[in-house]
């Protein structure tokens, strides 16, 4: 069973690379420069990922769309731009 504060990924919707939650765009998922065949996901506030497969990398956008957008806890290695600062 979910977790009230969980949002399910029937709520998000593909748009090409664009991870949307309603009409609203969450993340991006872009092409590596090196290696097309693997993407990195854009995070609103400019950072990059590291590479994934385009299957691993959608998968790791759900959670973290849900991290960002506050429904879901870190449990490790989450992205946080405090954790880079420090």
């Amino acid at each position: 069973m979910l977790h009230p504060d969980k949002l399910p990924r029937s709520e998000f919707v593909w748009s090409g690379l664009a991870l949307q939650l309603g009409k609203r765009r969450v993340l991006t998922l872009v092409a590596d420069a090196t290696y097309p065949h693997l993407y990195r996901i854009s995070y609103p506030d400019g950072w990059i990922s590291s590479p994934a497969n385009l299957s691993r990398a959608k998968d790791a956008a759900f959670g973290h769309a849900r991290y960002l957008l506050g429904t879901e806890r870190c449990l490790e290695g989450c992205y946080s731009p405090e954790r880079l600062a420090a």
